[in-house]
């Protein structure tokens, strides 16, 4: 086939179709479904080529980090998705407020350091994890998020299935690993030793993010070994931020006043046996 027929058959074609197609192998989808109206958006503003070109570009790479947010939320498997807008800090008075929302600009991920949430059930670790992860997704870091007790149990599943070093791999590249939970279930000694091994390649290599229900020293009620707990202690604990959440539960307060607005608390129906003329000690 020679050039000119070529030609003739590229120009037989409406360009919409050849520009879609070159868009579409270029990867610009945004080019390819804001060329036409941005074009007429700039002739009315009589912008020059650059300038549209301009405008494309910067919508693309908006549209395009948009996706990059929402694929690696996606990656990071969060049980739900929660931010620090949500969070009530006048809950928790114990909680440093500042150096939370210092965490959620991400340096730390950066510097490659660790954090540690401790706190009783229901004083919003969970809620504060999730929130830095979210916060690291959208700042460009990957993040994994689990409990503890499902990631031991994965890491025994990988080990009886030979594939544990791809697990492991998997764990040591992200930026963020969050482990929800530690101390509710006890390990297993295998257990211990292989969630002591994600800890320790991750030393200052990537951060881990950490909530707990156990103060440090009884840490050794989870792994069953105090040599153990020590030697990751000391790993976890270096380049640390602590977080402590020694509040009352925020889950149990919320119940509790939405027990006396639907009038089914048991102090409400004291009250209206009372009020009914009935002798509550009968």
């Amino acid at each position: 086939m020679t050039l000119s027929h070529e030609t003739t058959i590229q120009t037989a074609v409406a360009p919409q179709v050849l520009l879609g197609n070159h868009l579409k192998a270029l990867k610009l989808p945004t080019f390819a479904r804001e060329y036409e109206k941005v074009a007429m958006e700039s002739a009315q503003d009589r912008a020059d080529y650059p300038r549209y070109l301009l405008r494309l570009c910067e919508l693309e790479r908006i549209d395009r980090e948009r996706r990059n947010v929402e694929r690696r939320i996606r990656m990071a498997r969060f049980s739900q998705i929660k931010s620090l807008d949500t969070f009530v800090f006048a809950a928790q008075p114990s909680l440093n407020k500042s150096l939370v929302l210092e965490l959620a600009r991400c340096e730390w991920i950066e510097k490659r350091h660790n954090c540690i949430a401790l706190g009783p059930s229901g004083t919003g670790k969970t809620h504060v994890a999730l929130a830095l992860g979210l916060a690291a997704c959208q700042k460009g870091y990957s993040v994994a998020f689990t409990t503890a007790a499902a990631l031991v149990h994965e890491l025994m599943e990988a080990r009886d299935e030979r594939r544990l070093r791809a697990l492991q791999k998997h764990l040591n590249t992200v930026k963020l690993l969050v482990v929800d939970e530690l101390g509710y279930v006890p390990f297993t000694a295998v257990g211990s030793e292989l969630l002591f091994e994600v800890f320790s390649q991750r030393y200052e290599r990537g951060s881990t993010l950490v909530t707990s229900n156990l103060p440090f020293d009884e840490w050794t009620s989870v792994f069953g070994s105090e040599r153990l707990t020590g030697a990751l202690l000391d790993r976890l604990t270096h380049h640390v931020h602590i977080l402590e959440m020694n509040g009352d539960s925020y889950r149990l307060a919320t119940s509790k006043k939405a027990q006396r607005r639907s009038g089914h608390a048991p102090n409400a129906m004291a009250k209206t046996s009372t009020e009914g003329g009935e002798d509550p000690k009968q």
